[in-house]
């Protein structure tokens, strides 16, 4: 009787464990019908809603050019409060003229082309001397191939002649070099000095010498293959650098609408501090979305043709003063913004070793937690979030103190005066 019963239970048992098993099958599949279905994501045109916003102004707020744009920050205010669920916020790209849907395909793609791969049949070299010429050789064939081709315009892309070299005192050599660099970076550890640099996510593994970079040779080819998306990249929108030469200068007017700065910490990486708080939004939105293309264009070359960013790594400090879902979405038409993304993770020869995201909206923190869930346990270890009320001690951790924090970064009190960018200005 006791076998009797004890089968009986084992068969009920058994029974509850398929249910309970189709039942979880059920729900992973809604949930992910619920995320990636892009019928349940209807796309909307932002410009008619707009226009039938915009009906409802006085002659009075048209008159004064405030046609609709009260109801606008109301409705937005409103609309953003309402983003606090993970449904929501993938609702709410529909409001913008896309999909979840195709905002998470966009940048998975980016993110997996993020860290390069190491192929079968690489080429490789003992020495950044040896790099470099089997880099140029390599460059030097791609022109040869399209010139047989008679594609004037890909061996000009070779001719680099929409890099902004100028500002920074660079040549060619040195964008090879950088590729060169990037390719070696974090590849395996050759030496304790990581361990040299306690803020946190450390510095690159990059070898401080040439016999250490001998243990580990240089994959030339992952360099050119990186090398090809940016020339790639740069010849997209050739069509906005050509006629207007990329200088400081020219891009100067977008850069005053935006709030960043860029300075070294005390372990010598390259740290790009961005302030939502500070930027005047209005102005930014403003601005041609060509001419802050630009803008990004110019400070992404600044950024990886620095040594310290380089070899030591790259730190992004960004402030979002818990600003609004629409005025962030906004700030760019959305492709515009996905394209400087992938630009800047996966064409420039950049290697973050830490990002820093303070005072973030609700739907900021909703949004990271469906984004995380697409990024490797790599990735998102080079993430802090910073809790609020505790801003001046951890960007002590993340940079080494006030001395190289700037002055007018949001309510943190720093001591840096100047950085990279005011110095061009001085130029």
């Amino acid at each position: 009787k006791q076998r009797e019963g004890s089968e009986e239970l084992y068969v009920q048992y058994n029974s509850n464990v398929k249910m309970v098993r189709t039942y979880t099958f059920v729900l992973q599949a809604c949930i992910y019908f619920y995320i990636f279905s892009s019928d349940r994501l209807l796309v909307v045109s932002a410009s008619k809603v707009r226009s039938d916003e915009s009906k409802t102004c006085t002659e009075d707020d048209a008159s004064n050019n405030n046609c609709g744009e009260s109801e606008d920050i109301q409705e937005n205010e409103t609309k953003d409060k309402s983003i606090s669920s993970p449904w929501a916020f993938m609702q709410a790209f529909s409001k913008l003229g896309t999909s979840w849907n195709h905002i998470i395909g966009e940048y998975k793609s980016v993110v997996k082309g993020a860290d390069g791969v190491d192929l079968k049949g690489d080429v490789y070299a003992q020495d950044m001397g040896m790099g470099l010429k089997l880099l140029q050789a390599m460059v030097e064939e791609e022109k040869e191939v399209a010139s047989s081709k008679s594609k004037e315009d890909n061996e000009l892309d070779w001719s680099f002649r929409t890099t902004p070299l100028g500002d920074f005192g660079k040549t060619i050599d040195d964008v090879l070099l950088a590729f060169l660099r990037w390719s070696v970076v974090d590849t395996k550890k050759y030496s304790k000095e990581n361990e040299s640099c306690q803020l946190i996510g450390g510095i690159n593994d990059y070898p401080s010498s040439e016999s250490a970079i001998a243990k580990q040779t240089i994959n030339v080819s992952k360099a050119f293959r990186r090398l090809t998306s940016y020339v790639t990249w740069m010849k997209s929108v050739s069509s906005d650098l050509v006629d207007e030469p990329l200088t400081f200068k020219s891009i100067s007017p977008s850069l005053s609408t935006f709030s960043i700065h860029i300075a070294h910490d005390s372990c010598g990486r390259l740290v790009w501090w961005v302030n939502l708080g500070k930027t005047d939004l209005n102005a930014f939105k403003s601005t041609k979305p060509r001419e802050t293309m630009r803008m990004f264009v110019w400070v992404a070359h600044l950024l990886f043709l620095d040594e310290g960013a380089q070899t030591r790594g790259l730190v992004v400090v960004d402030d979002m003063a818990e600003i609004g879902f629409y005025d962030y979405m906004t700030m760019l038409p959305i492709q515009v913004g996905i394209s400087v993304d992938r630009f800047l993770i996966s064409v420039t020869p950049l290697k973050a070793k830490n990002v820093v995201l303070m005072h973030l909206p609700k739907w900021a923190e909703v949004g990271y937690g469906l984004l995380s869930w697409f990024l490797t346990a790599k990735m998102k270890s080079r993430v802090t979030i910073v809790t609020k009320g505790e801003e001046v001690e951890t960007l002590d951790k993340v940079v080494g103190g006030s001395g190289f924090i700037p002055t007018d970064f949001g309510t943190v009190k720093g001591e840096l005066k100047t950085d990279i960018i005011s110095h061009q200005s001085d130029l």
